[in-house]
């Protein structure tokens, strides 16, 4: 049987078709393509009927390649974002971007109806602007409350396309574990909560279990696709598709999902909603199987693309993968520290001056040169993950053996080597396509060609390259680390 995946990033989309072969998953990339948010009338949109357009080329094409055999598709993608459907079955709203700024406008209000200790204890979701909870709430303050009003339904993202094919509505489980709507001791919709923020009870259809067959692809959605092609709710957030693609059966590692986002993190059975936990902003997000992904945002390569972008624009040149491995490579090491999350990375545009500004803002001075930026931004992001790493041991009271990096970012073989060393430990990069092998994985165990997430595991680890970096200067990057805390210490007035 072969099957197809849709991964939809933020700023690319990528399908992947699969079949096993003996105990190894043979896979091929079979589609491309570029996804970018879009200002307009003040707000920030996705292209969503780009979108579509780009599931169904990679549909027909998998299904001509396949000869007729294509038996399942599934779609995960980034969290939060939604569509809404009207009576007729219709979209009718632009599909607004988690970076939209109107939630920041209206977050004092939205927390004085829900205390965020009361959110953290409900969802186990991370307090931050972009969650669903957030923009449905939001909405209200900017004169939409009537979208939401003469809606039928809320479609995250994967369950929007999902619904565009088979004409079916659901909600899969991990992706409404990350909506801040979702009460984690139950796996149900907190009414109370949503009453609470002015969000209609009823607005999202029924929570389904991972590996859910929704539905068929129907003739008028797909002319070209054979009337038998099963629709999967696979893990519909990208990065619990990611973690079950995990190349290993340990119990006690460490992750890095490395995108736009990194989603640095560890897996646990049991959200533990300590003080601590809620003051650092972790966030227990749903896994396949019901395990819980205990995580915390970092900005991520997010900064990286911003910055080559920016560079792009101004000098007319586009760096290549090697080309920036190589400035970095030359750049003065531990010549300038930045922290990724502070704010002012959060927005798009003029990023290259936004890592000078931070660096002249702490007292470094400014920097100057794109290699020097390349490599402040890869050894900050390093330094990150290690203090999120000592976090998540210390609040899960185990220490982490070795860590794994997930998704496309892990081919940045200089930040890989970075973190080795920051982190003193074995570094495992791969699989790149993290995100679609999870998901084809998951469609595996739907229609029951393998017995679950540890064969999968299995299996993932002797189908795909997997990159190996292990610790050669602890001690001096132990140090760089100190000084890099004490910029951050600074900056915070600490």
């Amino acid at each position: 049987m072969r099957y197809l995946g849709f991964d939809l990033g933020a700023s690319s989309g990528k399908m992947m078709e699969g079949f096993l072969d003996g105990r190894r998953l043979k896979t091929e990339i079979i589609h491309r393509f570029s996804n970018r948010q879009m200002r307009m009338a003040g707000g920030l949109y996705w292209d969503i009927i780009s979108i579509y357009r780009n599931l169904e080329l990679g549909i027909k094409k998998a299904h001509r390649e396949a000869e007729g055999a294509l038996f399942s598709v599934g779609m995960d993608s980034f969290c939060n974002d939604f569509g809404l459907i009207d009576t007729g079955g219709r979209l009718f709203n632009q599909v607004r971007c988690y970076r939209d700024e109107r939630t920041e406008r209206h977050a004092r209000e939205i927390y004085k109806r829900v205390p965020k200790r009361e959110l953290y204890d409900i969802t186990g979701s991370q307090i931050a602007l972009f969650n669903t909870s957030m923009q449905m709430a939001s909405m209200s303050y900017e004169g939409e409350s009537f979208l939401l009003d003469h809606c039928v339904h809320a479609l995250l993202i994967p369950e929007l396309l999902g619904y565009l094919l088979t004409g079916e509505t659901y909600t899969e489980y991990t992706m409404a574990s990350v909506t801040q709507l979702m009460d984690w001791r139950t796996g149900r919709w907190s009414d109370g909560l949503m009453e609470r923020l002015g969000i209609r009870k009823d607005i999202f259809p029924g929570i389904v279990e991972t590996g859910t067959v929704t539905g068929k692809i129907r003739r008028e959605s797909l002319t070209e696709a054979p009337g038998d092609v099963r629709v999967v709710a696979v893990a519909g957030h990208d990065t619990a598709s990611a973690v079950a693609a995990l190349p290993t059966e340990k119990e006690h590692v460490g992750y890095i999902s490395s995108g736009t986002w990194s989603i640095v993190g560890t897996e646990v059975m049991e959200p533990l909603l300590t003080e601590e936990a809620f003051e650092a902003n972790i966030a227990y997000e749903g896994g396949v199987d019901h395990r819980y992904r205990m995580i915390k945002n970092v900005m991520g390569l997010w900064i990286l693309q911003e910055c080559l972008l920016d560079y792009r624009e101004k000098y007319g040149r586009e760096l290549s993968y090697g080309e920036v491995e190589q400035l970095a490579a030359e750049a003065e090491p531990w010549q300038f520290f930045i922290d990724p999350d502070d704010s002012a990375f959060y927005m798009p545009g003029d990023m290259l001056k936004k890592v000078s500004d931070y660096c002249v803002r702490t007292g470094q001075g400014p920097v100057t040169s794109i290699g020097a930026v390349i490599r402040t931004v890869l050894e900050g992001l390093a330094f990150k993950y290690r203090m999120v790493f000592e976090l998540l041991e210390r609040i899960g009271g185990h220490e982490l053996e070795e860590i794994y990096i997930l998704g496309g970012g892990g081919q940045n073989r200089t930040l890989d080597r970075f973190v080795a060393e920051a982190c003193a430990r074995p570094v495992y990069a791969g699989p790149f396509e993290a995100a679609l092998a999870g998901n084809l994985i998951v469609q595996m165990k739907s229609a029951g060609e393998i017995s679950g997430l540890k064969e999968g595991r299995g299996i993932i680890r002797k189908s795909f390259e997997i990159l190996e970096f292990a610790p050669k200067q602890e001690r001096l990057w132990d140090e760089q680390y100190y000084r890099w805390k004490c910029v951050l210490g600074k900056e915070n007035g600490q």
